[in-house]
């Protein structure tokens, strides 16, 4: 993360680090995985970010409607939930999707902006690859790597509950896009927030201990919040800036596989920072922004789980009576 962002302020190209960083998102993917799975994971990953980087830098620079981005935010949701689950890649959900999708599409940008934003995004993410290929073992052919994701694909998708996945990616899809709108009625400022606070919580959906899970994440989110508000009280200039991301990235690997309520805590203040890199907006309308809308996600993502664990309980009972 750090040196991409670095490489961008060493050459005056700042306002391009946003998208070098979003592709960079793809080294926090398969931590938990062998290197060569893990290469797999990031590839697959990569590209799914760099594609969504895509599409929201061309309906910027189109201008397009927002009755359009809430078709392509329920779509990212749908497409990222699905690849991930049949991936099966760690960290679950969508949220770094979402957020690459939304906070890109805020950005105003003109055609001329296209192919150096994709590229920058593009060497971030190839950046993160090859990192992990240089690790031992790392180094993957182009036939190996397709294999490898091909063999794993088929498995993931033949082991899937089809069913069951339908019903918790379309119940993803819906809140997601429910709080987006809602943030957009209200009107409280950077709308974003309250779709991704959605999909941080989501991941809580499926086991059955989904509401204390849900409180978990929630408690995560808000602690993050209020260390953002610590970090960046200070009016940190673009090189701390930059600093402050690496370091949040790097501390969020350390909990990501193993308690991602703990990897939220530095996970909610490198999007903050991410989506202030190169704008230069003030600290604390965005803090209180992400606050409140952190709180309107919340209340939607609970209202979903809700209702997602009384419907899969009730599509599971059925089953449960025939194999008994």
């Amino acid at each position: 993360m750090g040196l991409p962002l670095l490489a961008m302020y060493a050459t005056n190209h700042l306002h391009f680090a946003v998208y070098a960083a979003f592709g960079a998102l793809t080294s926090l993917y398969g931590h938990s995985e062998t290197v060569r799975r893990r290469v797999e994971t990031q590839a697959v990953a990569g590209a799914a970010l760099l594609a969504t980087l895509a599409a929201a830098v061309l309906y910027s620079a189109a201008q397009g409607p927002e009755w359009l981005l809430s078709l392509m935010l329920a779509a990212v949701v749908v497409g990222a939930g699905t690849l991930g689950t049949v991936m099966a890649w760690v960290p679950r959900g969508e949220i770094f999707f979402i957020l690459v999708l939304l906070v890109i599409a805020g950005i105003p940008l003109t055609p001329d902006d296209i192919l150096p934003t994709i590229a920058a995004g593009a060497g971030g993410a190839g950046f993160s690859i090859l990192l992990t290929m240089l690790e031992p073992n790392g180094a993957v052919g182009p036939r190996s790597l397709v294999h490898g994701v091909r063999t794993r694909t088929q498995s993931g998708s033949a082991s899937l509950d089809w069913a069951r996945h339908a019903i918790v990616i379309t119940i993803a899809a819906l809140a997601v896009t429910g709080a987006w709108v809602l943030a957009l009625v209200l009107d409280i400022g950077h709308p974003f927030w309250a779709p991704i606070a959605v999909a941080a919580l989501l991941p809580a959906l499926t086991p059955t201990d989904a509401l204390r899970r849900a409180v978990h994440l929630l408690g995560g989110t808000l602690g993050g919040v209020c260390i953002a508000a610590v970090v960046f009280a200070p009016q940190p200039g673009p090189l701390a800036l930059v600093v402050i991301i690496a370091l949040c990235q790097a501390v969020a690997e350390l909990f990501m596989a193993r308690n991602y309520a703990l990897a939220l805590l530095f996970i909610t203040p490198l999007a903050i920072g991410m989506s202030n890199l190169g704008r230069n907006l003030p600290w604390s309308p965005l803090l209180i922004e992400r606050f409140v809308e952190a709180g309107i996600g919340a209340a939607i993502a609970l209202l979903a789980i809700m209702i997602g664990s009384a419907i899969l309980a009730t599509v599971a009972a059925p089953r449960v009576d025939r194999e008994a």
